[in-house]
């Protein structure tokens, strides 16, 4: 998610933005929340995660303003998350991979469904290399492998924050499951803090058993040299 660009004067207009001491972080605390939020109400918590963050890459700021990191949610399986504030032109693009296919959404409005024929295992026990041959060489109709499913969705820009707090009145009023618990929200914060402290260390962090207490000191050592804010406590 690149589609969160943003220019110097952006900064520049307030002092508390991408500071330690004043907002805690950079993009991963002001503009990709709400990806980390989405990425793990839809796939599950990750249980580690390494990461390299850029700081103050091509921005003046002191913050993180391109990250790069791999997660690990546990049985083999991974994922990617990508995100900065230097690209113009943008890149919104969600892909999950499946046994049984892929899915693609871009821009947050269009969505191609890629259904195998059967679990892509199956399908890789039972072809020969001169099957593969042919795929490789387009010879091979792809109908036979997969099929192929486009939808195109009206933009809901504004429409899910109505959504969610009529959600939450309609929870209170009337005891409605909530879409998300509010609770949920330290699941992507400790993600972003854990990206964070991957980056100061050059180590893969555990977000089962987080070392809070390091992230607390490792911040709070930025906070300092800032020489602007309190520290954390």
């Amino acid at each position: 998610m690149t589609s969160w660009w943003r220019p110097q004067g952006y900064y520049d207009q307030s002092e508390w933005r991408a500071t330690w001491g004043g907002e805690g972080g950079g993009v991963l605390v002001n503009q990709a929340p709400h990806q980390l939020d989405l990425w793990q109400w839809l796939a599950g918590t990750p249980k580690k995660v390494f990461a390299k963050l850029a700081f103050g890459f091509q921005r003046d700021i002191a913050t993180e303003d391109e990250v790069n990191a791999l997660v690990d949610f546990g049985e083999g399986v991974t994922g990617h998350f990508m995100t900065s504030t230097n690209d113009i032109i943008g890149t919104d693009r969600l892909e999950p991979l499946f046994d049984e296919g892929k899915v693609v959404v871009d821009k947050s409005n269009k969505v191609t469904v890629y259904r195998l024929s059967e679990d892509e295992r199956d399908l890789s026990d039972k072809m020969t290399m001169e099957d593969v041959a042919k795929l490789f060489r387009g010879e091979m109709d792809a109908s036979s492998l997969y099929t192929v499913e486009e939808r195109t969705y009206e933009s809901a820009w504004g429409q899910q924050d109505i959504d969610v707090l009529t959600n939450f009145a309609a929870h209170v009023n009337d005891g409605t499951p909530l879409i998300a618990d509010g609770a949920e929200g330290i699941n992507g914060v400790r993600l972003a803090s854990g990206m964070r402290l991957s980056a100061w260390t050059g180590r893969e962090i555990d977000l089962v058993d987080y070392p809070a207490e390091e992230y607390l000191s490792e911040l709070n050592k930025r906070i300092e040299e800032e020489g602007k804010f309190p520290t954390r406590s």
